[in-house]
């Protein structure tokens, strides 16, 4: 008996989702709550705001990326939040990079990212003061080769906003390990941007809302008033 070929099928198209039926004119709708912040309990991670990966940063000066992430630097320390800078620097041979990583062997390429130069250092508007803490990482995600996760223990906070550079990279990789230890996460989408426009734009619409509240600048002063 000659067995029938499947091989190379088409598989049946899946049903379009059903959608949402549109609100009935007369029904009331509620406006959103506002965020809600614990000044106690919340700690403002600040992240990879160097001097290399700004110049390599699409879009950071028509979006007044710097400018806004000041603000909200400024909005939490007046509200008396943590501050935890988060850097990016490795040592000048690399030898302490993740060597199989093409981001990192891009890095290596262009020479940046080098502990004690210039491109290393935190730009000015961001600049952290005496008393916050500074942790350097060397590779994407802050909890790893670092202490921060001792930090945040001590601290006794359960609740972190992100800001940062880039969006793709430790802006998510840090909402993600964040999130899956326990912590509530805020990502402010007026202070990230990424190398490339479309990676910000993707990430910040379709992967971060599943893990982390996505929060505009406004929504974020408000809450720190």
């Amino acid at each position: 008996m000659q067995q029938r070929r499947v091989l190379g099928r088409p598989r049946p198209a899946l049903p379009d989702r059903p959608q949402p039926r549109p609100a009935h004119p007369g029904a009331r709708v509620s406006a959103p709550a506002p965020l809600a912040i614990d000044p106690a309990r919340t700690a403002l991670l600040p992240l990879d705001y160097q001097r290399d990966n700004i110049l390599a940063t699409a879009g950071i000066k028509d979006r007044q990326v710097l400018e806004k992430s000041s603000k909200v630097l400024e909005a939490a320390r007046r509200k008396g939040l943590r501050v935890i800078h988060i850097t990016a620097s490795v040592r000048r041979d690399y030898l302490d990079m993740p060597r199989a990583s093409s981001l990192w062997i891009r890095l290596r390429e262009s020479k940046t990212l080098i502990m004690g130069t210039p491109g290393a250092e935190i730009h000015a508007l961001m600049a952290p003061r005496s008393d916050e803490l500074v942790i350097n990482k060397t590779c994407v995600d802050p909890f790893l080769t670092t202490n921060l996760g001792q930090a945040l223990i001590n601290f006794d906070v359960n609740t972190l906003i992100l800001i940062g550079l880039w969006t793709n990279y430790v802006v998510e990789a840090t909402a993600r390990h964040a999130a899956d230890v326990g912590y509530r996460v805020i990502v402010v989408r007026d202070c990230c941007a990424s190398n490339d426009e479309q990676n910000h734009e993707f990430a910040m619409t379709r992967i971060l809302p599943t893990i982390a509240t996505v929060a505009s600048l406004e929504d974020v002063l408000a809450a720190l008033t």
